[in-house]
C-alpha cells in the first residue's frame, strides 16, 4: 500500500488568499473616488462605476473568504487521522481501473447532456434562421452554434484533465463526518446549505460507494454524487460506511 499522504500545509488555502486580496482591491476602488476627488475629477462620473464594482467584487470576496475557510476546516479534519471515518489507500492497478471506468461514465454522461443541449440549441437557431432569414436570425444561428462548439471543446479538456489528474495522484480516500477527500478532490456535505442526501453500495470494478449531497443553487438543489472505490478485502467495512451514512440521512 502506498504511505499516507501528509496532512496539509496548516493556514490560508489557496483560495482564501485570493479572496482576500480581491477584498483589499475591491475596497480600494470603492474608496479612492472619494478619498482623493481630485484625481478622479476627469472620469465624468466614470469614478462612481469604479466605486460600484469595487464594492461588488469586495463584498463579494469577503463572503466567498468564509465558505472558503468551512471547506479549509473540513479538509483539515480529514487529515486528522482520529475524526475520520475511513482511510483508504489503492495499489495503481486498482485505482486505475476505477480511474478509467469513472472517466468513461462521466465522459457518456456529460456528452449526452450536450446533444440533448445541441438539439434544442440548433432547433431554437434553426426557428429565428427561417422567421428572420435577413434580420437577426442568422446571427442567432451563428451564437447557439459557436456556444455549442464551445461546450464540446470543454467537455473534451475537462474530462481528460480530470482522468489524468486522479491517476497522476494515486489512489488515497479519506472520510469524515463532514464529507470526503479523494485524491485531491474535496466533497463538503455540511455547513452553508450542503444537505447530506443519502449513501448506497454499488456494483462495478472494482466496488464503489456512492455518496450523494445536494447544496443551493439559484433557488434550487444542485444534487451532486461521488462515487468512492472500495479497496480489495475492505467490503465488509464498506458496508458499515453505508449504514452509518444511511442512518445519518434518515435521522435529517
Amino acid at each position: 500500500m502506498p504511505s499516507a499522504t501528509s496532512s496539509p500545509i496548516p493556514g490560508l488555502s489557496t483560495s482564501e488568499k485570493v479572496c482576500w486580496w480581491l477584498t483589499l482591491v475591491g475596497g480600494a476602488a470603492a474608496s479612492a473616488p472619494f478619498l482623493f476627488p481630485a484625481t478622479f475629477a476627469g472620469w465624468q462620473g466614470g469614478q462612481f462605476a469604479l466605486a460600484l464594482v469595487g464594492l461588488l467584487v469586495g463584498l463579494t470576496a469577503f463572503i466567498c473568504v468564509f465558505f472558503f475557510r468551512r471547506r479549509r476546516r473540513v479538509r483539515d479534519r480529514l487529515f486528522d487521522e482520529a475524526q475520520l471515518l475511513v482511510h483508504w489507500h489503492y495499489d495503481a492497478a486498482e485505482w486505475r481501473r476505477f480511474a478509467e471506468e469513472d472517466f468513461l461514465r462521466e465522459r457518456r454522461m456529460k456528452w449526452t447532456l450536450f446533444w440533448v443541449l445541441a438539439v434544442i440549441s440548433l432547433l431554437i437557431g434553426g426557428f429565428f434562421f427561417v422567421m428572420d432569414p435577413r434580420g437577426g436570425g442568422p446571427a442567432v444561428l451563428v451564437v447557439l452554434f459557436g456556444l455549442c462548439a464551445f461546450i464540446a471543446l470543454l467537455i473534451a479538456v475537462t474530462t481528460r484533465v480530470q482522468r489524468r489528474h486522479r491517476v497522476d495522484r494515486g489512489g488515497e480516500v479519506r472520510i469524515g463526518a463532514e464529507g470526503l477527500w479523494m485524491s485531491g478532490e474535496l466533497h463538503v456535505w455540511q455547513g452553508w446549505g450542503a444537505r447530506f442526501e443519502g449513501c448506497a453500495a454499488g456494483a462495478g470494478t472494482p466496488p464503489y460507494v456512492a455518496f450523494t449531497y445536494s447544496t443551493p443553487a439559484k433557488g434550487q438543489r444542485q444534487v451532486n454524487t461521488v462515487r468512492v472505490p472500495v479497496p480489495s478485502g475492505f467490503e465488509a467495512e464498506a458496508a458499515g460506511v453505508v449504514e452509518r451514512f444511511r442512518a445519518l440521512a434518515e435521522r435529517r
